[in-house]
């Protein structure tokens, strides 16, 4: 039976929600600082086991492209299940892993699990609360989008000489149990309807943007004229795509949104909004590390700060700027998220002054960037038709 749409999501429901949206987020970043503690445990080098880093960000890439035919076809409910309890058994198969195939190949099954859990959580959260109810659902769910990935590395950091790496891959299997059984009675059940998966229409969208996903991921690595041909072959297999998806009866990432102006601006703003949320993270790591010879957990502190931030932009969105167009916020947010940013990097030394002002400045730029991210997620939802949204949170999972 469908439940019928709420204006809110239920504590119980957040609650079911929650680890889902978090847990793939860390554990994209966290793998990052954990290489050299695995490739000891497992006598590999760095570079090979990269290879899970790499494996993990193109499984989920593939997982994101099939994610709204698997919507369509079996239901949110389902494919949340699912891909909950892959990702679980796949976490299980990481903390365990004594050679590098085994680890390589539960990172591949995390990845494609995690491609579709995002997708699967914002139609949960569509179908429960409607349009009318996504931003102040999205802006509880959607918040680990600001804050998780940057936590990751942090977390990977303090714990792995006190715990060791495999428990925090191990602890996910837990967690992931808690939110099944909790889930139980909770989510809707919507019906699917039979529709082809359409795995061969998949392959060019999967080629193209795992080789762009490559490309970025190996600049400087390579000459630059291979590195350009293969980014041009990667576009040009991308348009193939869109091209075949626009005049297929049975589309699986429904280009046809982005013929709609608000679509196409909300989803150019995500793009955005990811770079300079990503870019900054990193700038500001850099430049706290690097320039002022501070300590990790300094730059981590702030991030903890600039997640606080996030958290106040939360209540705003959920209270004061609920009815609010959405596009001028956007704008607003992504101009207090520079005047954060500018703020950090104008520090130049480390002194009571310079603290306040590095830590007022993340309190903004979290403020701004906690705004711009989760009114994104809901404009997304918020300007198209109710058959569409099983198409959204691919896309916004592609761009962010």
């Amino acid at each position: 039976m469908t439940t019928p749409a709420t204006l809110s999501l239920t504590p119980r429901t957040t609650l079911v929600l929650l680890p889902a949206s978090v847990l793939p987020l860390i554990d994209s970043s966290l793998v990052k600082v954990l290489l050299p503690a695995i490739s000891r445990d497992l006598d590999v080098t760095e570079s090979d086991v990269q290879l899970g880093v790499s494996a993990y960000m193109l499984a989920a890439t593939a997982g994101i492209v099939l994610s709204t035919t698997c919507l369509r076809r079996f239901g949110a409910r389902y494919v949340w299940t699912g891909s909950v309890l892959v990702f679980a058994l796949a976490s299980a198969l990481v903390g365990v892993s004594g050679t590098l195939p085994l680890f390589v190949t539960a990172r591949v099954l995390q990845g494609a699990a995690c491609g579709f859990i995002k997708p699967a959580v914002q139609q949960i959260a569509a179908d429960l609360v409607g349009r009318d109810g996504i931003r102040s659902a999205l802006a509880t769910i959607g918040l680990p989008a600001v804050i998780a990935p940057a936590f990751g590395p942090l977390l990977g950091g303090v714990l792995v000489d006190a715990v060791g790496w495999r428990i925090l891959f191990l602890v996910n299997v837990p967690l992931a149990a808690l939110a099944l059984i909790l889930a139980r009675g909770v989510l809707p059940t919507t019906p699917g309807r039979r529709t082809p998966l359409g795995l061969g229409q998949a392959l060019p969208g999967v080629l193209g943007m795992v080789g762009l996903l490559w490309v970025v991921s190996a600049v400087g690595t390579l000459p630059a004229g291979f590195t350009v041909l293969i980014a041009a072959a990667a576009i040009v297999v991308i348009a193939v795509f869109c091209v075949a998806d626009l005049r297929s009866t049975t589309p699986l990432l429904d280009m046809s949104l982005y013929r709609g102006l608000p679509f196409a601006t909300v989803m150019l703003l995500c793009l955005v909004i990811g770079a300079v949320s990503y870019g900054t993270l990193l700038s500001t790591s850099l430049h706290i590390q690097s320039d002022l010879g501070q300590p990790a957990w300094v730059a981590g502190i702030l991030v903890g700060v600039q997640g606080c931030g996030a958290l106040a932009s939360r209540s705003l969105i959920k209270g004061p700027w609920k009815n609010m167009d959405a596009f001028p916020v956007i704008a607003a947010g992504l101009v207090v998220a520079a005047v954060g940013t500018l703020g950090i990097q104008a520090v130049g030394s480390w002194n009571a002054v310079t603290v306040a002002v590095a830590v007022v400045a993340s309190l903004i730029r979290g403020l701004g960037l906690g705004a711009c991210t989760l009114l994104a997620l809901s404009a997304a939802f918020e300007v198209v038709s109710d058959g569409q949204t099983p198409a959204v949170g691919a896309h916004t999972r592609l761009m962010l």
